[in-house]
């Protein structure tokens, strides 16, 4: 299984040179996203406690270098097939986290292999969390925003659980947590940026990007979209399309500034956007509500000169972004997506 941070030199080199920058306090490694406050002594052990409906809950302080192997090593204890979750930062302007959860029926073979491929982005990256979850006994390993081990499960599973947490040393019931004291996120391509690396280098890092490609792949749903507080009145949109050409081998990506009231109206006006263009086959591929007044300028070609303000533009598509088009080899990929109503 090839790791996708690890797939070129220039990679590895990065990721070597920024690991080489880890905090480390009392031999315990932080992670690469997550800045603690010189107050912390984060110390390995776990927190045990009863939750409601007879399920146990973990919580685990564990070192960085030894997330992977813990993570791998839990999830032996669950059935062939299970769900993925994923929570993230939100760009959503009226959400703070996107929490996502994939199909049901993903092996748990090809969900130790995205684990793998992704490692890095799921145990550095401050704006990530990751985790497995079994819904039918609700039995859930989760590495979240602080990286923080939190396991859920029932009575059945604890033995085994303890088994492995003293096999990692981690059997100390007085840990001591980096998130109990003041600290700090950053997303992976943040880190990488401070090596003065190219934007196109820090692209490949980004996590926003990683996680909506997986998102089509696997059937991910976004399961608090309606869990938010108003802080911007839902009507300004910023929507990225993925559209394949007639001739099926050249692709393109562009984002669309969209003004409209609800969801439905947002997709309709896409698609009469695809119509006028002649363009049969595409999705969309993310959208989310913006601050009307927090836009990046370059690039942008508004759809009337005339109206430069997208906070004034009136119901329709105000701007489109830059263009990426691009040679496609595996036409199947744009057909994964059962889920997603636009999905062709």
């Amino acid at each position: 299984m090839f790791n996708y941070f690890q797939k070129s030199q220039r990679r590895r080199n990065i990721l070597n040179k920024i690991k080489s920058n880890r905090i480390i306090i009392n031999k315990f490694q932080s992670p690469l996203g997550i800045v603690p406050s010189k107050d912390a002594k984060p110390r390995e052990g776990f927190d045990f406690e009863l939750k409601e409906d007879e399920l146990y809950s973990y919580r685990i302080s564990v070192s960085a270098n030894k997330i992977p192997y813990l993570f791998l090593k839990l999830i032996k204890l669950f059935p062939s097939y299970a769900t993925m979750v994923i929570e993230r930062i939100s760009e959503d302007i009226n959400r703070d986290f996107d929490i996502m959860m994939s199909d049901p029926d993903i092996s748990k073979e090809e969900i130790k292999n995205i684990f793998k491929r992704y490692k890095e982005l799921w145990v550095e990256c401050g704006f990530v969390g990751f985790g497995i979850i079994d819904e039918r006994t609700e039995f859930e390993v989760f590495i979240n925003l602080d990286k923080e081990v939190i396991i859920n499960t029932p009575y059945e599973n604890v033995n085994n659980i303890n088994s492995i947490l003293g096999y990692f040393n981690l059997l100390n019931e007085n840990p001591s947590f980096i998130s109990d004291f003041e600290h700090w996120h950053y997303p992976l391509s943040s880190v990488v940026s401070y090596e003065a690396v190219s934007e196109s280098e820090e692209y490949i890092f980004d996590y926003y990007d990683i996680i909506n490609n997986l998102k089509h792949i696997y059937g991910f749903s976004i399961i608090n979209r309606n869990e938010r507080t108003i802080r911007i009145q839902p009507k300004w949109w910023n929507v990225t399309v993925k559209c394949l050409g007639k001739c099926k081998k050249i692709s393109s990506v562009s984002s669309y500034y969209i003004v409209a009231n609800t969801i439905e109206e947002m997709e309709t006006l896409v698609d009469e956007k695809m119509k006028d263009m002649n363009i049969e086959n595409y999705y969309i591929y993310d959208y989310y509500n913006v601050e009307p007044n927090n836009y990046n300028p370059r690039n942008l070609n508004l759809s009337d000169i005339r109206i430069c303000d997208f906070e004034n533009a009136p119901f329709g598509i105000w701007a489109e972004s830059d263009i990426f088009i691009y040679r496609t080899r595996n036409i199947a990929s744009y057909f994964v997506n059962k889920n997603y109503d636009l999905s062709f």
